[in-house]
């Protein structure tokens, strides 16, 4: 097993297309953070309103989630590295001419939303488009260490973007900020250049409506597939509520203040980053057993942390957490993409996206419970929630405990 192990590892340092995969995707998303902090500091100093704050991420998922719901088709019928080379044009010259309005004096928050949607439409082609085309690239037995790999580009990206852009913008102003921003997203689209062509698995018959509908259609007929994809979803109802709630643990619980928050939010990064190396390390031939492990895990530790009585302790907890959670995440996209066909494999990452897009919705009843039971109670309901679905789904579900043969293994 390890001299298999070893042939995968060659495999993927050895191919070309992987290694360009690899570096545009890490270095669009070293873009994608620093975009997050400019454009929240930018709104911030031409508003000085939090809630300009708020408008500006709720358009931009409202416009992520709606775009979503019809890419997939596109990404199927075309051939992808156009696809995301156009795309990816699109978010430079969105994000160019902000640069433009800051040297001019002339940005207004309309241009920064403008900007902002822009490249929330172009988003939802990049991301399915590199995503379908990881599987022909690579080949589907070195695909989980290749997910893994990806994975670990990005967290690697939100551990060093936000730190470094925040510093450039603190020593020399916005404008040096957005060159940055900018050159990254170049790079990016350089490596894009280097990829060979992946045209459409094969052509579609029907229409637009009815091939969105098709997809859908694929899961349902699919019920492991389903079932991946909503087991994907459950620990993301908790983590993403958990990283927006968590000034309120470090404030109200530990009286750690903003360098509190900082320290954990570079944690969730470094957890991020070792549940890719254990996803890499992990042998090949199962699936469903190290996501439920993973999760149980991740709940685990979410209860832990819940209690910690010293912000030491629970910076550990929260590493935990984050290590679980992405290690069990990058099991989920691998079961996917090995168990979705090629024709249909944009469709199928789309409607994925789509449903981690609704992750944010657990914010609502964990702040509400937070509010009235306490953050730390909040959390632990949560974490035994989890834990009782996954024991549900997996008690109960025929179909996800087949997910290894539904992947081929």
């Amino acid at each position: 097993m390890h001299s298999s192990s070893t042939n995968l590892w060659k495999q993927l340092t050895g191919n070309d297309q992987f290694r360009w995969l690899f570096a545009g995707n890490t270095a669009l998303f070293f873009g994608f953070f620093s975009t997050i902090l400019l454009r929240s500091l930018l709104a911030w100093a031409l508003t000085q309103d939090e809630m300009a704050l708020a408008y500006i991420n709720l358009v931009t998922a409202i416009c992520m989630f709606t775009t979503s719901l019809f890419s997939g088709v596109i990404i199927d019928r075309s051939e992808r590295r156009l696809l995301m080379f156009i795309s990816q044009t699109v978010v430079f010259c969105a994000e160019s001419i902000i640069l433009i309005l800051l040297v001019n004096d002339r940005l207004t928050y309309g241009y920064l939303m403008m900007s902002a949607i822009a490249a929330s439409v172009a988003f939802p082609f990049i991301m399915p488009a590199r995503t379908a085309m990881l599987v022909d690239a690579v080949g589907k037995p070195p695909l989980g260490k290749a997910t893994a790999m990806l994975t670990g580009g990005v967290n690697i990206a939100r551990m060093i973007s936000p730190a470094a852009v925040g510093f450039l913008v603190d020593a020399s102003g916005f404008v040096y900020g957005y060159v940055f921003l900018l050159s990254l997203h170049f790079v990016s689209l350089l490596c894009t250049t280097r990829l060979r062509e992946y045209p459409a698995g094969e052509q579609l018959q029907e229409g637009f409506v009815g091939e969105l509908v098709k997809g859908f259609a694929y899961i349902i007929d699919k019920p492991s597939l389903g079932m991946a994809i909503l087991f994907g979803v459950l620990p993301m109802l908790v983590v993403v509520p958990l990283q927006n709630l968590m000034v309120v643990f470090v404030d109200e619980i530990w009286n750690a203040g903003g360098s509190g928050l900082g320290i954990m939010m570079g944690t969730m990064g470094i957890g991020g980053l070792v549940g890719s190396l254990l996803m890499a390390l992990l042998k090949e031939g199962r699936l469903v057993k190290p996501m439920v492990i993973g999760t149980l895990c991740m709940a685990t530790f979410l209860l832990l942390f819940s209690h910690a009585p010293v912000f030491k302790l629970a910076v550990v907890m929260v590493m935990g957490i984050y290590s679980c959670s992405v290690f069990s995440q990058t099991l989920v996209q691998t079961a996917v993409q090995m168990m979705a066909e090629d024709h249909i494999r944009g469709r199928i990452t789309t409607i994925t996206m789509m449903s981690f897009s609704l992750a944010p919705m657990g914010t609502i009843p964990l702040a509400y419970a937070s509010k009235h039971l306490g953050a730390d109670w909040a959390m632990t309901i949560a974490a035994i929630l989890l834990m009782i679905a996954v024991i549900l789904m997996w008690s109960l579900s025929p179909a996800f405990r087949q997910i290894d043969r539904a992947a081929g293994y």
